[in-house]
C-alpha cells in the first residue's frame, strides 16, 4: 500500500476500494495503553488476516512507530514471515496452534511459538537444540475458550517442564476471553482464576516475563492488572466491542465504490436477481461497483442498508449480487453521474456507516465484516 491515490496502476480510476487511516490506527494503539496499569510498553498489536483486512504490512510499519507497541500477533507463520520480509523487527506472536511441519519456521526466525502441550514443548525443544537456536514460546492455558490450551490444574506441570528443557524461553503465559462482551460474570472469574494460577506459579518459582489474557473487550471493561499486556485486535482499527467506548477510537477504514450507470424505472419494475424488490414509484436508480466478490455481503439484501452519496444515505435495492448493488437515488437533488463516489462503509461529510450497523444489518460480526474485505479491493493506506 502507498500514497492515497483514486487510480490504479492501470491509470483509470479506482472502481472499489478501501482508505486506511494509519494515523487512527497508531491513536488507537495509543488508547489502548492508557487502559492498561503499567506504563512500559503494553500492547500486542493483533494483525492477523491482513490486519483485519487494513493492510498488515502497512499497518505494522506505522504501528512500528509507537513505543507503546512492544510485538505484533498474526495467526501463522506465513504472516509471520510477510512481516519479517517487509522489514518488522519487533517480536512476532504466532498465536495458532502450529502445524509439526511448521515449528522449524518458527524456530527459525525466532517467532513466539503457542505451546498448549508437552508434545509441542518437547518437539520446539529438539529443533531448537539441533539448530542451535533458542525456541521462545507463550504457554496458552485454557480458562474456557475451549479452543487450545493446557486446563489450569495442568499448567504447572507444564511451565516447570518447559523451563527446565534445553533451548526453551518461556515469553508469556497467556489465556483468551470467549465472553468478555457478553458475559461478565463469567468473564470475571476466569480473569480472577487465570491470576490466580500466575500466582501459583510464581510461588513455586517459575518466572513468566509477562502475560496476557485481555483481547479489545477485556482491554476496555475490565481493569487490567500491572505487569499484563493487551492484545489489541478489534479497536485498533476503530471499532469497539463494547459500544460505550466507541467515542475513544477513531475509525480507520473508507470502504468506497463509484456509481456505473445512472437509470430511469418506472412502476412495477424488479430489481436483481429473483425480482424481490418492485418499485412503487419511478425510480431513479445508481448501479454501483461493488458487490459480494469484494465482500460487500450478499446476507445484508433487502436489511434497510444504506450507502452513502454526497453525505446522504440511500438504500439499497434488491438482492446484493457478485459484482454491483442499485441504490434508490430518487431523492438526490441533483441527478447522479457515472463515476461519483459512494461511501459503503465510512464517513462522508456528517453523515457515518459503521462496521457495526452493517455487521447488524448482515446478522454477523465487525470482525467479519473488516475481514471479508476482498483481495478486488484496492487498499489506500494514508
Amino acid at each position: 500500500m502507498g500514497e492515497l491515490s483514486h487510480e490504479s496502476r492501470l491509470g483509470v480510476p479506482h472502481r472499489c476500494w478501501a482508505e486506511v487511516d494509519l494515523s487512527a490506527i497508531r491513536h488507537n494503539a495509543r488508547v489502548a495503553q492508557s487502559m492498561c496499569a503499567d506504563t512500559s510498553p503494553s500492547v500486542l498489536a493483533i494483525v492477523k488476516a491482513d490486519a483485519y483486512g487494513h493492510g498488515a504490512v502497512a499497518v505494522s510499519r506505522a504501528l512500528q512507530q509507537e513505543s507503546c507497541v512492544f510485538a505484533f500477533g498474526v495467526a501463522n507463520v506465513r504472516e509471520a514471515i510477510e512481516l519479517r520480509e517487509a522489514g518488522i523487527d519487533r517480536p512476532v506472536y504466532v498465536l495458532g496452534a502450529a502445524l509439526p511441519a511448521e515449528r522449524e519456521l518458527l524456530v527459525a526466525h525466532g517467532f513466539i511459538a503457542a505451546v498448549s502441550n508437552q508434545e509441542e514443548a518437547d518437539h520446539f525443544s529438539k529443533l531448537a537444540v539441533e539448530r542451535n537456536k533458542l525456541a521462545k514460546v507463550q504457554i496458552v492455558v485454557d480458562t474456557g475458550m475451549g479452543r487450545m490450551g493446557v486446563l489450569p490444574d495442568q499448567l504447572l506441570a507444564l511451565a516447570q517442564s518447559a523451563a527446565a528443557l534445553p533451548g526453551i524461553e518461556i515469553d508469556s503465559v497467556s489465556s483468551h476471553l470467549p465472553s468478555a462482551d457478553e458475559d461478565s460474570a463469567f468473564t470475571e472469574l476466569q480473569i480472577e482464576g487465570y491470576r490466580r494460577i500466575l500466582s501459583q506459579l510464581n510461588s513455586a518459582g517459575v518466572k513468566i516475563p509477562r502475560s496476557h489474557i485481555a483481547n479489545s473487550a477485556g482491554t476496555m471493561d475490565y481493569p487490567v492488572a500491572n505487569g499484563e499486556c493487551v492484545r489489541a485486535g478489534l479497536m485498533l482499527y476503530g471499532s469497539a466491542p463494547i459500544p460505550s467506548f466507541q467515542a475513544r477510537l477513531k475509525p480507520a477504514l473508507a470502504w468506497k465504490a463509484r456509481v456505473g450507470l445512472v437509470r430511469d424505472l418506472p412502476v412495477g419494475h424488479g430489481i436483481n436477481y429473483g425480482r424481490t424488490y418492485i418499485t412503487t414509484r419511478p425510480t431513479v436508480a445508481a448501479t454501483i461497483s461493488a458487490g459480494y466478490a469484494d465482500g460487500y455481503p450478499r446476507h445484508l439484501s433487502g436489511q434497510g442498508t444504506d450507502v452513502l452519496i454526497h453525505g446522504q444515505r440511500f438504500p439499497v435495492l434488491g438482492r446484493i449480487t457478485m459484482d454491483q448493488i442499485v441504490a434508490d437515488v430518487t431523492d438526490i437533488e441533483q441527478r447522479l453521474v457515472p463515476g461519483t463516489e459512494v461511501v459503503l462503509l465510512g464517513q462522508q461529510g456528517d453523515t457515518i456507516l459503521t462496521a457495526a450497523e452493517l455487521a447488524e444489518k448482515a446478522g454477523t460480526i465487525p470482525w467479519e465484516i473488516f475481514t471479508g474485505i476482498s483481495k478486488r479491493v484496492a487498499r489506500i493506506a494514508h
